[in-house]
């Protein structure tokens, strides 16, 4: 009888476990590296599970910076949402694990960096909408960049 009443709330432990770690989603990282030949990012993790960028893009001279938090994504992907530029657009932060077998490549034809080969790919969108404000300090921003990266350490 003990043993039964052990394993049913051993597995109710674990179905609440698996609830939490699907409502909450985090990087298998403290760090995401990506971008492509002409931009990078660089997204961390911070101790409340918030997400901070930052994104160095041709249409703007200084790097871009904000706060990024989860949505639901596709098992093993990652979907984040935040605001860049002083008209504070909205962007969208997508994150895909490669398919096995398929790289992933920069638009010169690297497949890999100082951290080894790509695993992901990354995609970040930007809500198209032109500066209307003086207050502007870039450039149009495009309707997405695309690369590739990874998840490391620092």
């Amino acid at each position: 009888m003990r043993t039964h009443f052990a394993t049913a709330v051993a597995l109710a432990l674990a179905a609440c476990a698996c609830l939490a770690q699907a409502q909450t989603p985090t990087f298998p990282a403290p760090a995401f590296r990506g971008g492509n030949v002409d931009w990078q990012v660089v997204l961390k993790t911070q101790q409340d599970l918030a997400v901070v960028y930052q994104l160095k893009v041709p249409e703007a001279d200084k790097p871009q910076k904000g706060g990024l938090s989860h949505r639901n994504a596709a098992y093993g992907g990652y979907v984040l949402v935040g605001e860049i530029g002083v008209e504070k657009t909205s962007m969208t932060v997508k994150i895909a694990p490669v398919p096995l077998g398929k790289p992933c490549k920069l638009t010169n034809g690297l497949m890999g960096d100082s951290y080894g080969r790509f695993t992901y790919s990354i995609e970040v969108s930007p809500q198209q909408a032109r500066p209307v404000s003086t207050k502007a300090d870039h450039k149009p921003w495009p309707a997405k960049w695309t690369g590739c990266g990874n998840f490391t350490l620092n």
